[in-house]
């Protein structure tokens, strides 16, 4: 009994062995996951006459964080603060310094507090709504909570209530922002195989030298398959992720569509990479092209703040 078991056991690892063993070379890369409220993007876009070629997304930040004062003092200039960080941070939606009618604000108030503290133990409970409006128009209301708990032989390394409070803040804040905005991660590319000419390909690839690695692949005067051109692909949507360059995208795109155009079409391992990229250069595009028109605003905004700064001097 023992020794079938024994032998079962081998068994399963010989197996799991050549299941790794199946598996090519794998790189991780920066990539973007989709606001999960994207449906409601539309209603933050504003037009504008000095906006070249589209919208720009913009909210204004509502300074008055209604329940706050009364939860923690130093509750409000948390919120705003972590809103604007991370707002500034996805670099999508760009925070206008002028609240207008038809703009859109962001509120917060604080629907719930409790921050409770024993011996050894802490705990917090923190609850914020998020309202976005365009004048009475209320168009996204979302509520978020965080319960933290904390314990330590030690009372002394318990963290500060504002320290609890901090972290409960970039939490609850770092959900809303995941729901109105693209969000960076990181995701999963593997490598076909490589012809021996182009072993050094994965080495350069995974010390994040793109360009090595894709100068490598170009040089390459030997069959040009399908594998070629995904391997190729995904080398320059790792560079574009990192560089967040337009350019470096479209090549990925050109030689996904080249190994599909190869046969990669039948491939689970090309289609599944291509899918996913497909989805990033949607959201790097749409990105870069807000980004650009969220800098004319913010140009406009802060020469006519200039402007009337000029004329109380």
């Amino acid at each position: 009994m023992k020794k079938m078991m024994k032998n079962a056991l081998l068994g399963s690892v010989i197996a799991v062995f050549f299941s790794a063993c199946g598996h090519g070379p794998r790189i991780v890369i920066p990539s973007y996951t989709a606001p999960k409220e994207v449906a409601k993007l539309k209603r933050i876009e504003t037009k504008d006459e000095f906006i070249a070629k589209g919208a720009y997304l913009a909210v204004w930040l509502n300074p008055d964080v209604s329940g706050a004062k009364k939860a923690n003092p130093k509750l409000a200039d948390m919120l705003i603060e972590s809103v604007k960080s991370a707002i500034t941070q996805t670099n999508f939606i760009a925070l206008d310094p002028l609240g207008e009618e038809d703009g859109v604000a962001l509120s917060m108030k604080v629907v719930s507090y409790d921050y409770k503290k024993e011996k050894n133990k802490e705990s917090l409970y923190l609850q914020v709504t998020f309202t976005l409006s365009r004048g009475v128009d209320e168009f996204l209301v979302k509520t978020y909570d965080k319960h933290l708990v904390r314990s330590s032989a030690d009372p002394s390394r318990l963290p500060t209530e504002d320290q609890l409070t901090a972290e409960a803040v970039k939490k609850i804040v770092k959900y809303f922002i995941s729901d109105i905005s693209p969000l960076k991660t990181y995701q999963m590319r593997e490598f076909k195989p490589l012809p021996s000419e182009l072993a050094a390909v994965t080495a350069y690839a995974k010390r994040k030298d793109y360009k090595g690695a894709i100068s490598l692949m170009e040089a390459y005067d030997g069959e040009k398959d399908a594998n070629y051109y995904y391997n190729l692909a995904i080398l320059y949507e790792a560079l574009a992720s990192e560089t967040e360059d337009i350019h470096y995208l479209k090549l990925a795109k050109k030689n996904y569509n080249k190994a599909i155009l190869k046969g990669g079409g039948e491939d689970k391992t090309i289609l599944d990479a291509k899918a996913r990229f497909d989805k990033f250069y949607e959201l790097l595009s749409k990105t870069k092209k807000v980004q650009k028109n969220n800098a004319a605003l913010l140009k406009d905004r802060n020469s006519l703040i200039e402007s009337s700064d000029s004329e109380y001097e």
